[in-house]
């Protein structure tokens, strides 16, 4: 291995020790409480959700992976790396409305809750999923646009 494939490869160590330091340091800072539960009740009272959720993310990441793997489209067509980020935000967006609604529970809790199961705060669970809804957007006109 020659010093120009290093780079790559510590550019994610060096990425992995500052997202596991972030989410040490703001797991320090998060809620205890949400009103009048506590963390351990609310992830607890919104389990299926949370779970089925974090699922659906799984899902909406590999089927868009799945693209690149069953062929039809370049190796370096971003397209699909798009469908696959915006999949995973809006399948779990998604999850944390509908469930809470067929249960009769808060979708106001079920998103606190399911922030506070990735352990992280609220404010910075969601803005990514946004993103993902942008990147889908994006994928679905590439898509659209180019016939395939």
């Amino acid at each position: 291995m020659d010093i120009h494939s290093w780079g790559p490869a510590g550019s994610g160590v060096v990425g992995g020790i500052i997202a596991t330091w972030l989410v040490a340091y703001w797991a320090r800072g998060l809620q205890t409480q949400y009103r009048g539960w506590s963390r351990a009740a609310l992830r607890r009272r919104h389990r299926t959700t949370i779970r089925v959720a974090n699922i659906l993310l799984l899902v909406g990441l590999f089927s868009g992976l799945a693209l690149y793997l069953v062929g039809g489209v370049a190796s370096n067509d971003h397209r699909p790396a798009f469908l696959c980020f915006g999949l995973s935000s809006l399948l779990p967006l998604l999850a944390l409305i509908v469930i809470p609604f067929l249960t009769g529970r808060s979708m106001r809790e079920a998103f606190v809750a399911f922030a506070l199961g990735q352990g992280a705060p609220v404010w910075a669970t969601y803005p990514p999923l946004a993103g993902g809804l942008v990147c889908l957007v994006v994928a679905l006109v590439g898509f659209l646009s180019s016939g395939s």
